[in-house]
């Protein structure tokens, strides 16, 4: 579907707005649902979008939107306090919404969502930042970090093990044998990074081909639903894939596990459809907000 979306000057500039190798899931991954993203924008959402990006001087990140899909992690290291809101921690053997997301606490009166509580999880996250972008009056700095917050946040939700948890840190202490070409030491590393090698380097040729094989019944079907159902549906994902181990280890256990040939390949094609979803989505957040 990418060519419906994208015309050959569009797609020219898409194909400089991508360094040719990344390797990632904080550049990889979210450089291709930034990629499916654009093209997937109304034309109104995209005429704002850019005004917004081009008035943005923040260095972090190059400033067109595939690179500012990554921005919030690289905003992350320097504002820890920000650290909790790119993953929602459902625990698997009883799954709680509302407790992963500490309740979903409330902005004070006037509160910006960018200054909100360091507790909170990307789903109330995605919905304060959603209100701000459609939000006339929003201030222009908050409303352009309300844009980066959402490309990236998106794509959080959709990686399987940012919406699920087995007291073990979202598979962080889920250690691993070396698996086949991939030495990553732990399942949520395994699920960021190794996952996507199969795909490819560069995000745009990978987001090319993802974005072709999306139909037309996809992406209706999947432009539906709000953040929690999307925390829900990567939270099944998470307990039906991620953990399918023959052992699930905790925090504070030495055991660790080895990935079969069957898992990696089941992981591959999960990850690559979550990277579809997640670039139609980000793409009706960002229409419904900004497209009338």
């Amino acid at each position: 579907m990418f060519g419906k979306f994208v015309g050959g000057a569009v797609l020219a500039v898409l194909m400089g707005m991508c360094p040719a190798a990344a390797y990632a899931w904080g550049d990889l991954g979210h450089e291709i649902t930034g990629v499916i993203a654009y093209a997937h924008l109304s034309a109104a959402a995209k005429a704002k979008v850019d005004q917004i990006l081009a008035a943005d001087h923040d260095t972090l990140t190059a400033p067109d939107f595939s690179s500012r899909a990554t921005w919030a992690d690289k905003y992350r290291n320097g504002h820890r306090e920000t650290a909790d809101w790119h993953f929602v921690d459902i625990e698997i053997d009883h799954p709680d919404l509302a407790a992963a997301c500490f309740g979903f606490p409330q902005l004070s009166p006037g509160q910006l969502a960018s200054q909100g509580p360091p507790k909170d999880c990307v789903v109330d996250k995605i919905e304060e930042f959603s209100a701000e972008l459609k939000n006339p009056s929003t201030p222009a700095a908050e409303q352009a970090m309300a844009l980066k917050f959402l490309i990236h946040f998106v794509g959080d939700l959709h990686q399987p093990l940012h919406a699920a948890d087995h007291s073990d840190r979202g598979g962080n202490c889920v250690m691993l044998q070396p698996s086949g070409d991939f030495r990553s030491n732990n399942l949520h590393a395994y699920w960021d990074t190794g996952v996507l090698q199969a795909l490819g380097d560069s995000p745009v040729d990978v987001a090319m081909r993802l974005d072709r094989d999306i139909s037309p019944a996809q992406a209706k079907a999947w432009s539906t639903g709000d953040p929690k159902a999307w925390a829900m549906e990567s939270f099944a994902l998470a307990k039906s894939t991620a953990y399918a181990l023959p052992s699930l280890p905790t925090c504070g256990q030495s055991a660790s596990v080895t990935l079969s040939p069957a898992y990696e390949a089941a992981a591959q094609k999960v990850a690559a459809t979550q990277l579809e979803k997640a670039g139609v989505r980000i793409a009706l957040v960002l229409n419904r907000a900004l497209g009338s």
